[in-house]
Order: C-alpha cells, then sequence, then structure tokens
C-alpha cells in the first residue's frame, strides 16, 4: 500500500494519473518529468524499477520528497525545468504535462494557447535523454489539435494506447518510440 500526501499547491493525482499508471509498460531506469506528488514515481521505484522524479515546482519537490521518506522509498529527485538539471539516459521518461488550451491559469494545467507550449519543448530534447529502445508515455487532450502536434514531432512514432472521456474532453495516452 502506498502512502500518499497531497498539497493545493500541487497538482494532485487524477484520472490522467491513473490512466498513465494503469497502461504504462516501463523500462527498468524512469524519468517521470512533472512528478507532482509522486505517485506515479514512487510506484515504480516500489515495483524495483530506478527513478528519477523531476518537477520545476519547489513545492512539488518537497512534496515528492516527504511522500517517498513516508514510502520508504529509494529515488533520485530533481528540481528541473523540464530537462535543464537531468543528466543520463532512461529506458522511460513520463509526462503527465499541463495540456488543456488555455492561458494565464494554473500551470499545473495550462499548456498555452496551443494547448502544447511545455509538450512541445518537452519534446524538443526528450530523444536525447532515451537509451536505444526505449519509450515515453504521453497525455494529450483532444481539446488541442493533436494531428497536427503529431506531424510537428515527425522524429517519434506516436501509439494510442488508451483514452479516458468526460463530459467536456478526453484525455489520450500515448507511447512514443524514437523513429530510426
Amino acid at each position: 500500500m502506498i502512502n500518499i500526501d497531497y498539497s493545493d499547491d500541487v497538482y494532485k493525482p487524477s484520472d490522467d494519473t491513473y490512466l498513465i499508471l494503469d497502461n504504462a509498460e516501463c523500462g527498468k531506469s524512469v524519468l517521470e518529468m512533472g512528478s507532482g506528488s509522486g505517485l506515479i514515481a514512487i510506484t515504480l521505484a516500489r515495483q524495483g524499477h530506478s527513478v528519477t522524479a523531476a518537477d520545476i515546482s519547489p513545492e512539488a519537490i518537497n512534496l515528492i520528497k516527504h511522500n517517498a521518506f513516508i514510502n520508504n522509498v529509494d529515488m533520485e529527485i530533481v528540481r528541473s525545468d523540464l530537462f535543464e538539471n537531468i543528466h543520463g539516459k532512461y529506458d522511460t521518461i513520463i509526462f503527465n504535462p499541463p495540456y488543456l488550451p488555455v492561458e494565464g491559469e494554473s500551470p499545473q494545467w495550462a499548456g498555452g494557447k496551443d494547448g502544447f507550449a511545455v509538450t512541445g519543448k518537452f519534446l524538443a530534447t526528450a530523444h536525447e535523454y532515451l537509451n536505444p529502445g526505449g519509450n515515453i508515455f504521453l497525455i494529450l487532450s483532444d481539446l488541442t489539435d493533436i494531428e497536427s502536434f503529431i506531424e510537428k514531432n515527425r522524429k517519434y512514432e506516436f501509439i494510442k494506447l488508451k483514452s479516458m472521456s468526460f463530459d467536456f474532453e478526453a484525455i489520450l495516452l500515448y507511447e512514443l518510440k524514437v523513429r530510426k
């Protein structure tokens, strides 16, 4: 059993978090970008993966450290603006980015005008941090122009794994692999 404490200042695990947890098949070494409360990272560390949890928010970093401690989990925890302070390569990178196409709201969910402000920056360099044959798990929203985004990011193969529909949107979990 995993115990997770929450904070009003940090994204609380929601349907998108569990969509990843229930469907991502990760390699041995995992980077979770934007780890928030640390639920995914802690779960994977408990399963025996070598995990690095990264987040830009100091509040999130403190919460991840706290949650790792109360779950007696050993993992690397790094404050980083995307890959700014990340070193090394990973078998799997997980990112539940701010994906809603809105501006001026919480950076926990506001993805800019097109919903891809953060995700686009992430994908620009994510391949450099993947081991050969590695994969990325990424959440996107159907409130955005996913097809155009995929077309702009041709270095990756996008494989739709699962989706969840709500009254106002559907969220989609993609597995990405670097094209050879």
